[in-house]
Order: structure tokens, then C-alpha cells, then sequence
């Protein structure tokens, strides 16, 4: 017998028969006696016991030698045929095929230059893409652009600017925010999944900060940064195709990332799936961030300045002095959100940071519809308490308004309602006796932030 087909070598009482039989039937109990199999590599070493009556070979002996030959052509025959095994003695380098490349693994390089081409191509037609041009509407938060009612992709011209300016951000204290557009949180951008988004970035910032954009539904390295970063009166323009519908961050990423978020650089865009989300009757945006400052000093009068600035330090340790909705502790307090008994509203929102996670939450409601981390293409969870948001995620939540009155929206890790994370929402409406009922008027709690 050819000693590539099988290879048997005699010992005292036994012969060994290679073969690569794994799960092979079990043979007659008489012969499983013999030593343990060993394992070679892809063959498998059985030892098989060759003992007989008398000196004579044994009917099941004969079977064993004959099954185990026929199994190993098998194997050779096949392997020669996919070009794994040869039977002469010449060496030769064998490459695997990669199970993901066309044609198993031939003509790799060509296949490689013809995606390079492809991608090419791409770039080439996303900057002469032969698509209508529609200029977008954005909105400075509480508020949210209309749904998008088209069933076709555009180029979606949207322009940012990025401006520092001194607001309020406390009851007591001013400070510097880096904003988009004069605002914090940054408009909020409506799109389409498809759309192309054609961004202009200017940089009006005179402290000469650098500054660019890097959105998380944008696909490529850096979400757009590289392309967008912008010195002290430059402008640029670059083109993003939005691939995934969801509720999505955008925020600056020039270094220290953290301290343009800290200072207010973040904003949310929504691109709508095909099938976008069911209409409600209000739609509003809420963002939550935190400020670190160092305490006030005193002016040249020798009275503490009103105005603060950032702590380096107090960011290191994530130890927020402020946390607020919307930019200032006043944002969703003296303008709340409104609604009407028997509404239906839904809140985009989303987490600036950039360093603490949220529990959102609104006191006297219940989300009835969550889409989790704005996750629009799977059910809804339902009738959901609290909801925690990272920083750079986002959530969508609807709630239906059945009880008139004031609820009020927090972060419930409750202690950051001392620090500024506080805004209402007012629901105008007859009472529901059926639904909320006491014999006595409300009283709120002397010294309460939670309720006006």
C-alpha cells in the first residue's frame, strides 16, 4: 500500500493506521481496548489492536484496516483537489484565501486597486452630486425644524460659526461659552437619511481658538474634524453623506477636546429614517452638559466678580460646579416647555458632558415610548421611568401630558438639581379628578426647587 495513502508501523502487538477520521463510527468494543488516540496536527493517530485467535487476522480487523484506507484517499483526494495536499515531495508556498475577497483570494491586488478606484469614484461624485439643493433650517434650542416630509435626498446646505461670547450661566454667575451660532447648545439640524451634507464652518472666534466639528453620524475618520478645522477668520466646506437615520452629537474636537465641550460646543442632528417616527403634537430639544469654573475673584473694587472662568483642575476631576438644560440654569426655568392636556411630546435629548452620564427623568410623567440611544429603526421600550444617557449619546422620548399642571424635568442623580439640572414643562388643561384627586390645593414644600 502507497505510504502517502496510509502509513502502518508495527509495534509488539499493534499497528497504527493514520487517518484524519474525526468523528468516526465507534469501532467494535474489542478493539477500543488498545492505547489512547493522539492528535497530529489535522490527522488523527489511532492505535488499533491487530490481536487475533490463534494468529489469525480477525473479520472486524479487516473491516477497521479498510474503512480507515478508504477514509484517507477520501481525504487526500479532496484536499489534492482544493490544492492543500500534495502527494510528491516538491515543497510549494500555499496562500489561504481570504473568505471575504472576490474569487477566494485570486487576483487580490487587482481587487484591491478596483476598490481604491471605486472609492475614488465616490469622492469624485459626492463633490458633483446631481441632487436638488435645500438649505436647512435650524433652531436654537428649546426648539426643533419641522419634520421633513420629502421622499428624496438632498444636498442639505447647513452653515455654523463658531463665536465666544459672555452669557449668564448661573443665577449668579456670567461666563464665556464657545458656541455654534450664538448659542448653546448649537442649533439643532434636521436631515433625511441619504442626504448629503454640505457644512461651511466659519470661525469667528477672536481669542484665536481654533475650532472644527466632529459629528457621530458622520462616517469617516474623525467624524469630519480633519476636513472642517478652521483657524480665526478661515472658512471651509466640506460634504457628508448621512448613511444611518438617528438622533446624533455633534460637538468640537480640537485639542483639548474636553475643554471646547466644556465651554459649550455641542449640538444635535437628527437624520430621519425613510419611515420617520410616528408625528406628535410638540416636539422640543433639550441638551444637558456641565460647567467647571474656578471661583469668582475680586474686582477692582475689591467686590467679587460676577463672572467666572474655567477650572482646568475642576475638569480633571469631573468635579462639575454647574449642571444645567440647555446652556444656563435659567434656559427651561423662566422659558418652560408648554403643552396641552392630552398631548403627545417628545424630547430629543442629548448629553454634552463632557464627562457625567444622565438619568433623565421627568417628575409626575412616564416615558411611554423610549427609543434607546435614539436607536429609531428597532420597537420602542415602553413605559419607562428614567433613562441614562452617556456623554455623546442621545435618547428620543414621547410622553403622553394626561394631567394638567407643572412636571418637572431633572437629572435624577438628584443631587446636580443643586447645581443648576432643573427646567419645567407646563400642561394647561381642565383637571383630571379621575386621574389625580385631593380634597386639599397643592402645597409645595417651603424652600422646594423642584415645583414653582
Amino acid at each position: 500500500m502507497n505510504n502517502a495513502f496510509s502509513s502502518l508501523y508495527r509495534t509488539k502487538s499493534h499497528y497504527a493506521i493514520v487517518t484524519t477520521i474525526r468523528g468516526a463510527r465507534r469501532l467494535p468494543p474489542r478493539l477500543l481496548s488498545s492505547p489512547c488516540s493522539t492528535l497530529r496536527g489535522p490527522l488523527l493517530a489511532r492505535q488499533i489492536s491487530t490481536e487475533s485467535r490463534k494468529g489469525t487476522s480477525g473479520p472486524q480487523d479487516k473491516y477497521v484496516l479498510l474503512l480507515s484506507t478508504a477514509a484517507t484517499l477520501s481525504w487526500l483526494l479532496y484536499a489534492r483537489q482544493h490544492g492543500a495536499v500534495w502527494l510528491d515531495s516538491d515543497k510549494r508556498n500555499f496562500t489561504h484565501p481570504d473568505p471575504l475577497a472576490p474569487n477566494n483570494g485570486i487576483h487580490q491586488q487587482k481587487t484591491t486597486n478596483e476598490i481604491q478606484d471605486t472609492q475614488k469614484e465616490t469622492l469624485k461624485s459626492l463633490e458633483a452630486e446631481d441632487l436638488p439643493t435645500e438649505k436647512a433650517i435650524l433652531t436654537t434650542a428649546p426648539n426643533v425644524p419641522p419634520p421633513i416630509t420629502r421622499e428624496y435626498p438632498v444636498i442639505l446646505d447647513v452653515d455654523l460659526t463658531a463665536v465666544a461670547k459672555l452669557e449668564q450661566l448661573t443665577n449668579q454667575y456670567k461666563y464665556e461659552k464657545w458656541t455654534f451660532n450664538n448659542s448653546v447648545p448649537g442649533p439643532f439640524i434636521r436631515a433625511r437619511v441619504g442626504d448629503v451634507v454640505n457644512l461651511k464652518i466659519t470661525n469667528h472666534d477672536e481669542s484665536g481658538m481654533p475650532h472644527n466639528i466632529d459629528c457621530h453620524a458622520f462616517l469617516g475618520p474623525g467624524g469630519g474634524s480633519a476636513l472642517t478645522t478652521v483657524n480665526e477668520g478661515e472658512t471651509k466646506t466640506a460634504r457628508f453623506r448621512l448613511q444611518n437615520p438617528g438622533l446624533y452629537i455633534y460637538h468640537c474636537a480640537v485639542g483639548p477636546v474636553g475643554v471646547h465641550i466644556a465651554n459649550g460646543m455641542y449640538g444635535l442632528l437628527y437624520v430621519q429614517s425613510e419611515q420617520d417616527l410616528p408625528p406628535v403634537d410638540k416636539e422640543y430639544y433639550v441638551m444637558q452638559s456641565e460647567f467647571y469654573h474656578e471661583p469668582p475673584e475680586p474686582d477692582d473694587n475689591g467686590q467679587m466678580s460676577s463672572t467666572v472662568e474655567f477650572s482646568w483642575p475642576h475638569a480633571l476631576r469631573e468635579a462639575a460646579d454647574v449642571v444645567v438644560f440647555n446652556g444656563s440654569e435659567a434656559a427651561l426655568t423662566e422659558k418652560p416647555l408648554k403643552a396641552t392636556l392630552d398631548d403627545t411630546v417628545r424630547i430629543f435629548f442629548g448629553n454634552g458632558g463632557p464627562n457625567l452620564t444622565s438619568s433623565f427623568h421627568v417628575i409626575g410623567s412616564c416615558f411611554n415610548k423610549v427609543y434607546r440611544d435614539s436607536d429609531v429603526l428597532s420597537p420602542p421600550g415602553q413605559c419607562v421611568q428614567t433613562v441614562s444617557v452617556p456623554p455623546g449619546g442621545s435618547t428620543i422620548v414621547d410622553m403622553k401630558m394626561v394631567v394638567p399642571g407643572t412636571y418637572t424635568i431633572v437629572d435624577h442623580a438628584i443631587f446636580r438639581l443643586e447645581k443648576g439640572a432643573k427646567g419645567f414643562l407646563n400642561v394647561s388643561g381642565e383637571p383630571r379628578p379621575m386621574l389625580y384627586y385631593s380634597t386639599l390645593p397643592p402645597q409645595p414644600c417651603e424652600g422646594c426647587k423642584l415645583h414653582p
